[in-house]
């Protein structure tokens, strides 16, 4: 039987992993910086893949690693370029993927770094859905709270997508 959001098992079990990664207790800044982008970009795939034709085989190729459509960039534009997301959820996936390559490019950084602290002040999805962060805020506290926020969002377009799934053309005429 299928979930709400459209979500294979294995997939669930992705999202239930990522999920226990991504607390708030846990100290490792390096941690949530990138499995809270890992999270965000498994669920740009899957929105993806809901959304495309019913043929694996030929979507994997595209989400694949090493596909055209397999990086967290490509896969943010294609979201947006096909209505998937809006502008204001794309703006803030960008500076999200910044702050995950900052993260795994860096060997001494943490959320003081003034690059990173301006790209978590940049979230915006958040003040839209839950308005304004309190003024002692951390900036992880922006961080956690915007991907939390663009996750929970993300999720029910997963399952939306799937309702809009491209139908095969079987001879190129619609």
């Amino acid at each position: 039987m299928s979930n709400p959001a459209g979500l294979n098992p294995e997939i669930q079990q992705v999202f239930f992993e990522c999920a226990r990664l991504f607390d708030y207790g846990e100290p490792n800044d390096r941690a949530i910086a990138i499995v809270g982008a890992a999270f965000l970009d498994r669920l740009l795939a899957e929105m993806l893949a809901n959304y495309f034709v019913d043929n694996d085989k030929e979507s994997m190729k595209l989400l694949a690693p090493d596909g055209p459509l397999g990086q967290f960039g490509a896969r943010t534009t294609a979201c947006y370029c096909l209505g998937l997301i809006g502008k204001t959820v794309k703006l803030d996936l960008r500076p999200v993927a910044k702050v995950r390559n900052r993260f795994a490019h860096e060997v001494r950084i943490d959320f003081s770094d003034p690059r990173i602290k301006g790209w978590c002040e940049a979230l915006a999805w958040h003040r839209y859905s839950i308005g304004e962060p309190p003024l002692n805020a951390t900036t992880r506290d922006l961080f956690q709270v915007g991907v939390n926020q663009l996750v929970t969002y993300l999720n029910g377009l997963v399952g939306l997508a799937r309702l809009d799934r491209r139908s095969l053309c079987e001879h190129g005429v619609v």
